[in-house]
């Protein structure tokens, strides 16, 4: 089977869901051929072949990453190229349902060829007024055409899946992430204290780490605002965040994915507390490598993870005393880091949510448009 995949960012750009996209492709492509179709970023543009696939990235213009708001305009430059290998494939695959790669898969699945959307977090409840009615524009003119055109959609997130479901009038399947728990893996004492100094973070203290962007849904402030009296705060995720000079702080900027599970096993623990996600790779990650996790729940959750495996919390006002729990009391540490990584081992796996893919593809295989 040929699958075209097409997402907004891919590897190198940073984040969890372009970790996602290449997880599951790379996976399907030890049996179909995969094509992904994404934006350029930071000089890495034109065609290549990759993990088994041929990769696609198109020129592009980033200038909402500044607001924290991963959107890329293309510039067209590649998209002709790009359009003819999705032309050749028997199925499409949308990552989102509000970006031009979700709008060219519409187009192309108007000629027989089934477009499967998976819509990672539905609509995002900001703060401001204007960018809701912004979203709510985009999701009336982008989003809900891309999700009619679909043969299926797709959510990993309990919540969305409803909200789609309401919406659009129509079935949605869920296809939990899978997380590879044998990189990340609980690690000794000894390898912990060899990771602290290769980041050059302190030894004798314990180390909390926060990983996001700048966005508004990460609620970064309210990490931020936590008395660090305690704890060394270790940051990552973001550049420019102009933290230099805080006490008891480390922003680490922007790390490579595959320096992740050497940090999570450098931190007694982790805190997440955002909202308006599908389900945080981040999460899954620090879940299996049995990192004692402060999150802040969403019923969304409940379909992948039972809220009794991490430390959840329901309000931000619950951060700080739950912090201060774990790292007061050794034994309870240890407690949720077996249960969590557990938990991973037993029901998180990438083969598996590739699989699911696969199915599903082969299901909706020569349909044309809504199935």
């Amino acid at each position: 089977m040929r699958i075209g995949v097409l997402c907004h960012n891919y590897p190198p750009h940073p984040g969890g869901l372009e970790v996602v996209v290449r997880e599951v492709s790379r996976r399907l492509a030890l049996r179909n051929e995969v094509t992904i179709v994404t934006s350029a970023w930071e000089g890495t543009a034109g065609c290549a072949s990759e993990d088994g696939m041929t990769v696609h990235r198109v020129p592009a213009v980033h200038v909402a990453e500044s607001l924290g708001v991963p959107y890329p305009f293309p510039l067209g430059r590649g998209l002709a190229s790009a359009w003819r290998a999705l032309s050749r494939c028997d199925v499409l695959h949308a990552h989102g349902s509000l970006y031009w790669g979700s709008m060219l898969a519409a187009l192309l699945g108007r000629e027989r060829r089934p477009l499967v959307v998976t819509e990672h977090v539905g609509f995002v409840e900001y703060s401001s007024p204007v960018v809701r009615g912004v979203e709510s524009f985009a999701w009336r003119a982008i989003g809900d055409p891309v999700v009619r055109r679909a043969a299926a959609v797709v959510a990993c997130n309990e919540r969305v899946k409803k909200w789609l479901e309401e919406r659009e009038r129509r079935p949605v399947h869920f296809i939990g992430n899978g997380v590879d728990h044998a990189r990340f893996a609980p690690v000794s004492r000894e390898r912990r204290d060899v990771l602290r100094t290769g980041f050059a973070l302190p030894r004798d203290r314990p180390l909390v780490l926060y990983a996001g962007r700048q966005t508004e849904k990460k609620n970064f402030p309210a990490v931020l605002a936590l008395p660090r009296d305690r704890f060394h705060l270790v940051v990552c995720g973001a550049s420019e965040r102009k933290l230099a000079g805080l006490e008891n702080l480390t922003d680490l900027g922007i790390l490579p994915h595959a320096r992740m599970p050497d940090l999570l096993g450098a931190v007694d623990a982790m805190v997440l507390p955002s909202h308006g996600e599908g389900f945080p790779l981040a999460a899954q990650e620090a879940i299996a490598a049995g990192v004692p996790l402060v999150l802040l729940w969403d019923a969304g959750y409940g379909a992948w993870l039972d809220p009794s495996v991490p430390v959840s919390i329901h309000h931000l006002g619950e951060l700080r005393a739950s912090i201060e729990r774990l790292l007061d009391d050794p034994t309870l540490r240890e407690t949720v880091s077996r249960r969590e990584r557990r938990w991973a081992v037993e029901r998180w796996s990438w083969d598996a949510t590739a699989a699911r893919y696969e199915e599903l593809f082969e299901s909706v295989r020569g349909m044309n448009g809504r199935g």
